[in-house]
């Protein structure tokens, strides 16, 4: 909250910084019910108004507002530091605060806050002073509130630590040497997470440099057959020699014999020394590793001690009866990846006690147990953490949340008629998307779930949602066990080695060229009775197509929830342990770039994120993307590519069959959104664009086309039923190169209009 109010200030867009700030609110008021302080769940609460206010426009922000909420920031961090002095003075000030804060929320003007004088640390007093306490306050000062009911609220282990007890007399009184036995009593240290990653990622290079070592020894094994075989060859030499006929012969060979023996009884004794050592090497190697992952590791319970509270409380407020049960306690975490838990959970948590369970006497009436069921599992899969959360509630009702997205205008009526269960379920993550009725202190933002996904995906993990109407709902996520190594698939991509955790991989297969096939335009292959759609991995990274040799294609089958893609690569080298170095920041967002890493022989790997790779297939798919034909082979010739973006299905249709009968690789977008996306990741001869659309219009689309400098050149002819001049002239100078209206259209027209700006459909490859 900090770093945004401070960006805040002088931002010339200040969108993001509000979004991320009430994100920010969401979740403390989350945390606030979890530990039970109420007073500021209140405060959270009202400053996520405030927030929304100001997106919403009502609410202008100024510099006196932004110092009311550092006040609120002033107030969460002393409470969560235990001081009490510093507590009894922001406790006096709070009920100003939520005046002011209520009073900025509803537009009212707000006055420059009169500045609270804050405690004065005791290290910072006078040599010589006394330290002021509770029952002398200083002259003038405003009485002190007492802050027991915010202190025993809290249920115990759920807040921060109480501070020490101390002497009534000056603290800097004590003797030194009572300070020192103090320091030298205990049994822990204190260390950076900084070094603590350092020390991992060592531990993780040695086992991965052990296992290099196992690598030596079977090259040593094939040294050694190579060996025998030149050996055989010279017992096979002296056999055809005559015994006598050559006595310098024989003396030669039985010289070499002689010194072969002696050889070899070193070479042995060399291969069980080396063997032991690789042995007792890979063993400390991963002794290592396992203790000091062990160091970065805690239960996942660990996190969970507010939770049956929480349920308790929301359970009682909202009148519903809830069983809560925690399994997998003891399942072990990397603190890193457990810290960013916290707020995920309990937003799911939340969000199934006020959507999903119903009332008792709803769920008597629908032969349900008055008491709803959630429980929330933790447990270990293919190396990964899974976390569950179950609840048997209503389920999400698919229609009305399709009628919703329609209402929103985030979908056609026709588009989202076509979407299926799971896709509906995607929109349930989107800023802002709420199917509340209205908004409370629990619900209504549509934050929660927005918040869900950016923090698993911040820890490299995925979440889905799986749900049966009046029978429950159940949120998957799935996360890395530790960030320090990871098991991936090594594939060769445009002639680079690249790296894919195995997490998505469902598997890797070779096909037939010959069985590729063709459905709505995209080249596919059949898997377990499926068509899978494929796409090549050197287009999506961008790289250049090596042609493949041979009539076998080597396709990586990636697993999204319950969507599946094949990714045509090179060739694969395997699967291998390698230690995740993260990119150098300088280096910024490298798209479909998780990390970095190096193999056995040195070489500097890419390891993908295939989060944002399936992100990024999405978006070639949803138009109809063809693999390259540099991968798949068979053509001399490429045909000319046409992006055509319309929001009717009709019309977009009726454009793809005339272009594509013409012979050019037409692909399609749904709105201007999509057509942007689509532009961007790949390389289009000319756009053939609708005007109104959903989420993005065509001249936006073009605008951005044209301000785009490595698309500033690309053909656009716009094709609209406003065919008056005016609308004619502002597509013209938002930067199309052509204009038709559909109300004169003709084939002929249009597809002069392309011939004109491109070309005939097919030239030499570039």
């Amino acid at each position: 909250m900090t770093m945004a109010l401070v960006a805040l200030d002088d931002a010339s867009e200040p969108k993001p910084h509000l979004e991320a700030l009430m994100r920010a609110a969401h979740s403390m008021k989350g945390a606030a019910r979890i530990v039970g302080i109420d007073t500021l769940v209140k405060l959270a609460h009202t400053t996520e108004d405030l927030f929304v206010a100001a997106l919403a426009g009502t609410v202008r922000i100024t510099p006196a507002i932004v110092d009311i909420v550092f006040s609120v920031v002033d107030f969460i961090a002393d409470l969560s530091s235990g001081d009490a002095d510093k507590m009894s003075v922001r406790q006096a000030g709070l009920p100003e605060l939520m005046s002011r804060l209520t009073a900025a929320k509803s537009g009212a003007p707000v006055e420059e806050p009169s500045p609270t004088p804050a405690p004065v640390p005791q290290s910072a007093q006078g040599a010589g002073s006394a330290p002021a306490t509770e029952s002398t306050p200083a002259a003038g000062s405003a009485p002190t509130v007492p802050i027991s009911q915010i202190k025993e609220s809290a249920p115990a282990g759920a807040g921060a630590p109480a501070p020490l007890p101390q002497s009534k007399t000056n603290p800097a009184a004590s003797p030194p040497a009572a300070a020192a036995r103090a320091d030298t009593s205990g049994r822990s240290i204190r260390m950076t997470a900084e070094a603590l990653e350092r020390l991992t990622g060592l531990a993780a290079e040695a086992v991965v440099e052990a296992e290099r070592l196992e690598q030596l020894l079977d090259q040593n094994m094939a040294i050694r057959k190579a060996q025998r075989a030149l050996d055989d060859g010279l017992s096979a030499l002296r056999d055809t020699l005559r015994p006598g006929a050559d006595a310098a012969g024989q003396s030669l060979l039985a010289n070499i014999f002689g010194a072969r023996d002696a050889l070899q009884k070193q070479l042995a004794a060399r291969e069980t020394a080396l063997e032991d050592y690789a042995r007792r090497s890979s063993t400390v190697a991963r002794r290592l590793s396992r203790e000091s992952m062990a160091s970065r590791m805690l239960p996942f319970g660990s996190i969970l001690r507010g939770f049956p509270r929480l349920v308790r409380d929301i359970c009682r407020d909202l009148g519903k009866r809830c069983r809560f049960e925690i399994l997998g306690e003891g399942t072990q975490v990397d603190r890193e990846i457990l810290e960013q838990m916290e707020a995920p959970l309990n937003h799911i948590v939340r969000n199934a006690l006020d959507h999903g369970l119903e009332m008792p006497d709803v769920r008597t009436s629908a032969g349900k147990p008055a008491e709803g069921r959630l429980t929330l599992e933790a447990f270990h899969r293919a190396g990964r953490l899974m976390v569950q959360i179950r609840d048997d509630g209503r389920g999400i009702e698919v229609e009305g949340l399709r009628r919703r997205i329609v209402e929103r205008g985030l979908e056609t009526p026709e588009r989202a008629a076509s979407l299926s269960a799971e896709e509906l379920y995607e929109f349930l993550f989107l800023p802002g998307f709420s199917t509340a009725a209205k908004v409370t202190e629990l619900s209504g933002r549509g934050v929660g779930l927005d918040a869900v996904r950016t923090m698993v995906q911040g820890a490299g993990g995925a979440v889905t949602i799986a749900s049966t109407p009046g029978v429950g709902t159940m949120f998957n996520i799935e996360l890395p066990v530790t960030r320090s190594v990871t098991r991936a698939l090594l594939a060769i991509i445009g002639g680079e080695p690249y790296a894919l955790p195995t997490t998505n991989v469902e598997r890797v297969v070779s096909i037939d060229r010959n069985t590729i096939v063709t459905i709505e335009g995209r080249p596919c292959f059949t898997c377990d009775g499926e068509h899978v759609a494929i796409v090549s991995a050197a287009e999506i990274l961008e790289l250049p197509d090596v042609p493949a040799l041979g009539s076998n294609l080597s396709i990586v089958v990636l697993a999204a929830g319950r969507r599946r893609y094949g990714l045509a690569v090179d060739s694969f080298e395997g699967e291998r342990s390698l230690v995740v170095r993260r990119l150098d920041p300088r280096l910024g967002d490298v798209p479909d770039v998780a990390a970095v890493s190096t193999d056995d022989r040195g070489r500097v790997i890419l390891i993908l994120d295939l989060e944002e790779l399936v992100s990024s297939i999405d978006a070639l798919i949803s138009g109809g993307r063809k693999l390259g034909l540099g991968t798949l082979g068979g053509v001399a010739r490429r045909s000319k590519r046409i992006l055509v973006v319309d929001d009717s299905l009709t019309v977009r249709e009726t454009e793809r069959q005339l272009l594509a009968g013409r012979g050019y690789d037409v692909e399609v977008a749904v709105d201007g959104l999509e057509g942007w996306s689509a532009v961007r990741l790949g390389q289009y001869d000319l756009v053939v664009s609708d005007v109104d659309m959903p989420r993005m219009n065509g001249i936006e689309l073009v605008r951005r086309i044209r301000a785009d400098a490595t698309l500033a050149t690309l053909p656009v002819i716009i094709v609209s039923y406003k065919d008056r001049e005016e609308d004619r002239l502002r597509g013209l100078e938002a930067g199309a190169t052509q204009y038709l209206t559909k109300g004169g259209f003709k084939d002929s027209a249009l597809v002069g209009a392309v011939e004109d700006l491109i070309g005939p459909p097919n030239e030499l490859p570039r």
